[in-house]
Formats: C-alpha cells, sequence, structure tokens
C-alpha cells in the first residue's frame, strides 16, 4: 500500500479517536487497530512493548482526569492516548523511514511552491526516524562500557544509580554527534542538495487499490465514531 495512504488513514484514526464519545467507540477503535495489526503481521505484543514510553504519561493523565471527571472520563482519555501512541508504532512497523519520508515529500510538496523547505524537513525525518533505533544502541553499549568500569546500575541505592545513569550523557551525546558528523560527511560527498529537483528509488505510483483501502479505512473510522 502506498505510504501516504497510511498517514492518511493515521489521521482519520487520530480525529476518529478525539470524537468518539464513549467507551464502546473507543472498544471498536481497540479491534480494528488489532485488525489491521493481525493483517499486517505486527504482533500485538510488540505495540505494547514499544509503546511502553508512553505509560508514564498516560497513568498521570488516568489520575488526574479521574480525580477531575470521573472513571469514565480518565479511562476514554487514557484509552485515547494508549491507542494514539500504537497506531503510529504501527504505522513505523507496516513501513520503513524511506518510504514514509517520500510519501511526506509528495503530500507536502504543494507548500514547496510557497518557499518552504519541505525536502529538506522531510529528509530530516527520515534521519530522525533511522537515528531513533541508533539511540537505543548506543546507550546500551556506554552502559555496557561503564558496567565494566565498575558503574552501579543495579543493586545499589538510588543516589548512586541516578549519579551512575547521569555519567552516560557525556559518552551517548559525544557518540552521537559523532555519528552525526559522519552522515553529514556522507551527505556532503554524494552532493546533497546540488539539485534542484530531488530524486526517488520509489517509483510506485498511486493506484485504484490505494484510493479504495483510504476510502474504507476513513468509513470505518467514522462509523465507530458515530457510535452513539
Amino acid at each position: 500500500m502506498d505510504a501516504r495512504v497510511k498517514i492518511g488513514l493515521l489521521v482519520a484514526y487520530s480525529v476518529a479517536l478525539f470524537c468518539t464519545e464513549n467507551l464502546l467507540g473507543l472498544g471498536v477503535a481497540a479491534a480494528l487497530l488489532a485488525a489491521v495489526a493481525s493483517v499486517g503481521d505486527v504482533p500485538v505484543a510488540r505495540l505494547l512493548r514499544e509503546g511502553a514510553f508512553a505509560y508514564l504519561l498516560v497513568g498521570f493523565l488516568l489520575v488526574y482526569n479521574v480525580a477531575a471527571s470521573g472513571w469514565l472520563a480518565g479511562i476514554a482519555v487514557a484509552l485515547r492516548l494508549l491507542l494514539l501512541v500504537w497506531a503510529s508504532l504501527l504505522l513505523t512497523a507496516l513501513s520503513t523511514p524511506a518510504e514514509l519520508s517520500e510519501a511526506l515529500r509528495r503530500l507536502l510538496s504543494p507548500l514547496g511552491c510557497l518557499g518552504l523547505p519541505v525536502r529538506d524537513f522531510t529528509m530530516s525525518l527520515s534521519i530522525a526516524l533511522r537515528f531513533m533505533p541508533l539511540l537505543s544502541e548506543e546507550l546500551r553499549a556506554v552502559r555496557a562500557a561503564q558496567a565494566s568500569r565498575g558503574a552501579a546500575f543495579e543493586g545499589a541505592g538510588l543516589v548512586r544509580r541516578l549519579r551512575a545513569y547521569g555519567g552516560l550523557m557525556v559518552p551517548l551525546f559525544v557518540g552521537l554527534f559523532r555519528r552525526a558528523d559522519r552522515l553529514a560527511s556522507a551527505m556532503e560527498a554524494r552532493c546533497y542538495g546540488a539539485s534542484g529537483v530531488p530524486t526517488s528509488l520509489d517509483g510506485r505510483r498511486f493506484a485504484f487499490g490505494d484510493g479504495a483501502a483510504f476510502l474504507v479505512g476513513v468509513v470505518a473510522c467514522a462509523a465507530f465514531a458515530l457510535i452513539p
């Protein structure tokens, strides 16, 4: 499927989540997301694991909204945010960073007529998506190196562990800046920006099946958003 359709469906799904006024509609939205994950062969456990970064914020919003508006309102807010996070993770699991950046470039290309740097923006987004797993890899490497030198990450007091984790920041950012410098040199060697008209290896065109899938997806999102 064309990545532009996937991005459009994510936008429609996000809008529908915030238009849904009851837990039944959110339950249908969750079932729809699980069905898409099943068709795309993406394990639900993977989405649950990769969405762990948002659970602290979700817990805070749940407690705040329960105290302010009651249990139903709190659960609805928390579930909306969780489904939004999982839907975004599902999009990245079903598309490569190159496909997403190219789709965004094509979607935002009309803004280029206004002089906006659409190509640079999409390239920055693509690099950010590629650097996310590199950040985790670099953090693991630095942590292992510090642990081999006696840093106490486990089984020590809270203050000592915080100091140990604080000591990771400098070598972590040094490593990331080193990677960024190598990337900049590689892009310069390949004459990035020399041509005014960007080219792409992705020769895919918007097909009838893409349009049909987009229409069905939007109808499904509208259906659960309008559940009374």
